[in-house]
């Protein structure tokens, strides 16, 4: 779902085209914007709502201050992966999935979790030898 920020004189200046006469469509394509966001706009005046912006609800998040300062002192050391450091963020009493540690080090500090190596299958030795059939 995408949704668009519009600004308070934006939504103003659409307000007074539709109190002037115009109608919700016109309104919307002389602004260029969604005519289901001019009408909600109409209908929040009509019964009084504030223009302002509402702030979005969220989920709180999981992982506290102390959780980000252990997972940020991490990205110095070797060999940290997503499950053990939420291992040891749960001895310290955050109860942290390895998911969430990995969305943490992806979205707020940008980088890649480690990710150990899997070994080949087959050696370079063994890819050069012909199959005996």
């Amino acid at each position: 779902m995408n949704v668009q920020e519009y600004g308070l004189s934006l939504r103003s200046q659409a307000l007074r085209m539709i109190k002037a006469g115009e109608m919700p469509k016109k309104v919307a394509q002389v602004w260029n914007v969604n005519i289901r966001s001019v009408q909600g706009w109409g209908r929040g005046d009509k019964l009084g709502f504030s223009m302002e912006s509402k702030p979005k609800s969220r989920r709180p998040p999981k992982i506290n201050r102390v959780a980000k300062i252990v997972i940020a002192k991490s990205l110095g050391k070797r060999r940290q992966s997503t499950r053990k450091l939420a291992l040891r963020l749960t001895r310290r009493g955050c109860d942290v999935s390895h998911t969430s540690v990995h969305r943490y080090l992806r979205k707020s500090l940008g980088t890649t979790p480690f990710k150990r190596p899997q070994r080949p299958r087959l050696t370079l030795k063994m890819k050069k030898k012909p199959d005996r059939i």
